[in-house]
Parts: structure tokens; sequence; C-alpha cells
């Protein structure tokens, strides 16, 4: 039996570690940007997701986003959103909020830096991929609960 497809929009910098655990974890990945592929991708018969992760993201790439994000949620398959930096540049953060606008993200990843900037929480500022580091364990799952109620996700309890 054959893994899942992943369809992984993910930063230049990490693309072959990406590509090498998901191989590792029996998952078949796919690195394209080409927005003609996912029609064809989003509709094969095999589980798969899409993983979007804003680490390198281009204005030329983010049409690419939009065109999976529709594609995977018009199929019925997860969508992981990585909101990389999302409160660093006004541009990453209209970014963030043109994905969840535009589409259904089944998981948001993210630092507390950016999960706090992606549900519009003070102080939710980051300066790269690293993580502001403030807030009781309590506030943390304030924050979680809260959008994830925002964005009609699951939450594990």
């Amino acid at each position: 039996m054959y893994g899942p497809v992943l369809l992984l929009l993910t930063a230049k910098v990490v693309k072959n570690f990406s590509a090498n655990v998901s191989l590792a974890l029996g998952a078949s990945p796919i690195m394209s940007e080409a927005p003609l592929d996912y029609p064809a991708l989003a509709n094969l018969p095999s589980p798969h997701s899409v993983v979007l992760n804003l680490g390198t993201l281009t204005p030329d790439l983010f049409i690419a986003y939009h065109a999976a994000l529709f594609e995977y949620n018009k199929a019925g398959w997860p969508v992981i959103l990585d909101p990389v930096a999302a409160g660093a540049t006004k541009f990453r953060a209209e970014a963030t909020a043109e994905c969840l606008e535009k589409g259904y993200c089944d998981v948001i990843k993210g630092n507390l830096g950016e999960i706090m900037a992606v549900a519009g929480w003070k102080g939710g500022k980051s300066r790269g991929v690293d993580s502001i580091d403030t807030g009781s364990l309590d506030d943390r799952c304030r924050l979680a609960s809260y959008l994830a109620q925002r964005e009609s996700n699951d939450i594990l309890q």
C-alpha cells in the first residue's frame, strides 16, 4: 500500500529536508509550484494533502498558493497552513489573512508569535522563524481555542 501524496509548497531552504522526511514516513512528496498541476493532483484517488508554507513567499508563489488552496478545498483534502513570520511584515500578514479568507485551512501550524499575529492578538509579532516567548500555558491554550473556533477548526482538548 502506498502512503499519502503530499503537495509541499514550502520554503526553498527546507524543500530537500521536507521531501526526505516525507519519504522516510512513507509519503510521496510533490514539490510543484505550477498551478496547472493542482487540479489533477487534488483529484488523485489516494489520500493526500497540501502544505502551504509562507517561508519564501513571493507574489508569484502566492498565486500558486491560492490555486492549490482552491483545488484542495474543492476536492475535500486537508490543507495545512504554515504562516511563517506572519506578523513580521505587512505583506506576510496580508498574505496569511487572504489565505484564511479565500479558503479553509484544516491545520494552522506556527510558533507563538505567528499564531498571535494570525489571531490578531496584541503582541503578535515575529522577526522571522523565531518566536516571542511570552504568555502562560493558559494564555496559549486560550489563543489556540480562540483561533480554532474563529476558523471553525477542531482542537484537541
